[in-house]
This record gives C-alpha cells, sequence and structure tokens, in this order.
C-alpha cells in the first residue's frame, strides 16, 4: 500500500510493482522495473528514500532514517529478505545479503557484496567490489568477476519480475481445501501428480549432476540426482568457491571446476543426524577419535571435491587442506544419511569419490524413508571394500574402524519416516 505523509506522496514509475502488502510511505521514489516485496516497510516519513532503476527490495526489508537524511539505493541496488538498511547509500549493482544491517551514513561501494546476517556499524565506508561480511562485518577481498556475473544475473531475475506480476499475479483460491470443491478443482490429485505435471514451472532451473560423467552404472528414469546450481561459468577456482560459500546462506559442493547447490534435509534426516551425533559424541568421549557435524567441510585433494558430509570421524590429529583449518582431509569414517534426491549419488558417485581418501577406512549410509544401514568396511591388505547391511531395529552395526557399536533402535529413534507418507 502507498501512504501520503504530510503532503508528500510516493512516486513508483508504472513499470515497478509495488506488492500490496508493502508499505511505502511519503517521500519515496520509485525507479524503472523496481520491485518490492511483501512485508517491505519503506518509510519516507523523516527524510527521502530513492531507490533507483533496476533495484529490488525483497520480502520483510525495512528501508528508514534519522530525520532530514535521504536513502539512497542505486541502480540495481539488491536488498535481500529481511535486511534492514537505516539512513545508507547503497552503490550501483550492490548486493546486501538476507537478514543484513546497514546503519546509518554507511556508503557501500559499487558492486559490492554483503554476505548474508552481516551487520555494517554507522558511518562506515565501504570501498567498490568488496566481499563484506560478519558481525562486525569486515572486508574480506575484492569481487571477482564470476562473483559479480552471479549477482547480476541474479539480479535481472528480480528486474523481469514486475513485468511478470503485472502480467500473470492475481488473488486466488486455493486449489487444494477443506470442505466444498469449487468446478474443476484438482483437489482429489495426489501432491506427487500435482507437482510433476508442471502446474508450477520454476523460474530458475537447477541442471542435474549427470552420474554418467563419473560412473557407468544405469540407474534409468527413477535415478534422483543432487541439483546443480546455475551460477553462470561452468569452470570456478577453488578461491572463487570459498569466496561464494562466504557470503551464502546454503552450502555448495565443488567438483573439478563446477559448483552444485546441496540438497536440504527433511525432518527424519535431521533426526537421524542428531541421534548419531549424541551416540557417538558419547561413545568416542576421552578416546583419539573425534566426530566433525554436517558443517564441517570435507576434501578430496586428489579430485577436487570440496562437500559437506552428515558426519565424519578423525582418529588423531586433524589435518586440513593447506593447513587452513576449514577443510578436512583425513576423515577414517564418514557418515551419510540418504534422501529421496541423495540416495543414488551417495551410494555411486560419491563414495568412488570419497575412497581417494587414503585415510578412509569405513563408509556408513542410512536410509531416511526405511530401517537400514549400509556400511562399507575396507579390509586390510588388499584394500577390499566388504558391504554389510543391518535392516531390523534389533540390529546392531559396529563401527570397526572405532570399535563403537551402534544400534538401529538408537539411530532411528523418534523417527516416523514422513517421506513414506501422502
Amino acid at each position: 500500500m502507498l501512504y501520503e505523509f504530510k503532503g508528500l506522496r510516493p512516486v513508483v514509475d508504472p513499470s515497478a510493482f509495488v506488492h500490496p502488502q508493502a508499505a511505502v510511505t511519503g517521500n519515496v521514489w520509485i525507479g524503472r522495473n523496481v520491485y518490492i516485496g511483501p512485508g517491505a516497510a519503506i518509510r519516507g516519513d523523516w527524510g527521502r528514500i530513492v531507490i533507483e532503476d533496476g533495484c529490488n527490495v525483497q520480502e520483510s526489508c525495512t528501508i528508514h532514517m534519522f530525520p532530514g537524511v535521504t536513502v539512497l539505493l542505486k541502480e540495481g541496488a539488491h536488498i535481500g529478505h529481511g535486511a534492514i538498511v537505516h539512513g545508507a547509500v547503497i552503490g550501483r549493482n550492490c548486493l546486501i545479503g538476507m537478514n543484513s544491517v546497514i546503519m546509518d551514513n554507511v556508503e557501500i561501494g559499487d558492486e559490492s557484496i554483503v554476505g548474508a546476517l552481516s551487520f555494517i556499524k554507522a558511518g562506515e565506508k565501504i570501498p567498490r567490489r568488496s566481499v563484506v561480511v560478519g558481525n562486525p562485518a569486515k572486508i574480506l577481498r575484492e569481487v571477482s568477476e564470476e562473483m559479480l556475473q552471479w549477482k547480476t544475473e541474479g539480479t535481472a531475475l528480480y528486474q523481469a519480475l514486475p513485468g511478470e506480476m503485472r502480467e500473470s499475479w492475481r488473488e486466488c483460491k486455493t486449489v487444494r481445501g477443506q470442505g466444498k470443491e469449487e468446478e474443476g478443482s484438482r483437489a482429489d490429485r495426489s501432491i506427487h501428480e500435482y507437482i510433476h505435471q508442471g502446474d508450477h514451472p520454476a523460474i530458475v532451473s537447477y541442471r542435474p549432476w549427470n552420474e554418467s560423467r563419473h560412473s557407468s552404472v544405469e540407474h534409468d528414469d527413477e535415478t534422483v540426482r543432487e541439483p546443480e546450481a546455475e551460477y553462470g561459468r561452468r569452470n570456478f577456482t577453488i578461491e572463487e568457491y570459498f569466496d561464494l560459500e562466504e557470503i551464502s546462506t546454503f552450502r555448495h559442493e565443488y567438483y573439478k571446476g563446477t559448483i552444485f547447490f546441496m540438497a536440504g534435509a527433511s525432518q527424519d534426516h535431521n533426526r537421524i543426524v542428531f541421534n548419531l551425533t549424541v551416540l557417538l559424541g558419547l561413545k568416542l568421549k576421552g578416546g583419539s577419535c573425534s566426530i566433525y557435524p554436517s558443517d564441517q567441510r570435507v576434501h578430496m585433494e586428489t579430485n577436487t571435491l570440496f562437500t559437506y558430509p552428515d558426519l565424519s570421524i578423525v582418529c588423531g590429529p586433524p589435518t586440513f587442506y593447506k593447513d587452513d583449518n576449514i577443510d578436512l582431509t583425513n576423515p577414517a569414517v564418514i557418515i551419510e544419511v540418504l534422501s529421496p534426491s541423495t540416495g543414488y549419488y551417495d551410494r555411486g558417485d560419491k563414495f568412488e569419490l570419497y575412497k581417494a581418501l587414503p585415510s578412509l577406512r569405513e563408509y556408513i549410509l542410512v536410509d531416511s524413508r526405511s530401517v537400514l544401514v549400509e556400511q562399507f568396511y575396507k579390509e586390510m591388505g588388499e584394500g577390499k571394500w566388504v558391504l554389510r547391511k543391518f535392516d531390523a531395529l534389533t540390529d546392531s552395526v559396529v563401527l570397526e574402524t572405532v570399535k563403537v557399536a551402534l544400534s538401529l533402535e538408537e539411530i532411528y529413534e523418534n523417527v516416523r519416516f514422513s517421506a513414506l507418507r501422502h
């Protein structure tokens, strides 16, 4: 909604889109192809707000100032969900990450990227093309050409969105309701059918990781693969991958120049990871082996893979890629909890990549949709991998490397296998 304040009314270019659930008040100027999302509060009551062409202010953002101040978002500025900009100047083609706070008299130079959840204190002057992260925020390095391309492509989607919203956005009634169905309703269709009929085509697609590039195993049409994020150029350096991970709110894998978006986890998946973390943490306490959770990145130097296993166990002192204390290189045990989007990948290609770790002795797969634990153990001598399967809650799996027994009843405690329900 637009609101007049002390005789001043917002000026909005006809090509812009201001969601009716946004609140735009007073002395506000909104340029061409600007998108203002629902829940945004843009208050030009005590001062002036100028939002230049091609900017976007996403859901639940706040833009305000102290009396007499002008807030300026220069052309192409991209303000992520939940961010707060108070009395600041945001440079051309900048990205302000989700839930960041930009305080008074801050000036952010053109083409800079501010990471999610960052706090930039009052009066800071950020040079052009800076990567800024943290609370309080610090400048890490210069924005690379690839990072800038990624940002620009993302903003272009929002620059096209106002026109698309005007053409197709309208209030509607739910398709799947409770009570009397209207004529033409598809409430009787299964969720699976509804999703896969293409009713809601994605604006941004994710190209799947083609398993045939790494394995000769054929999985026919039922294959579910790890999705790959579309970030433009397909030949990123490791340093550029590190830059992206520092500012991203999502985790990504890296393999031979390509960056892959990692799938999210279900409630049951998270319960299993929690159970394993608690059980192994207690059983390994005081010993020579340590457990690392899913935020611990692991690196295979021989094949360049960087990834985040659900759990890793290291026996003895940990070693890291280039001594960075971030990228673990010597796990003895890796545990992955399988989900519908990663099952074939974790069993096949990813296991083959993990085998490049000289330290790896054991690989454990735990299904999140049924009672099933698969244990791959590397025998001494010939180095042959032996598979054992456990599929009853009364079973126990013994981790040979650390001599710890885990009952499946404990592993699956409070797991409801909700993924199987419609």
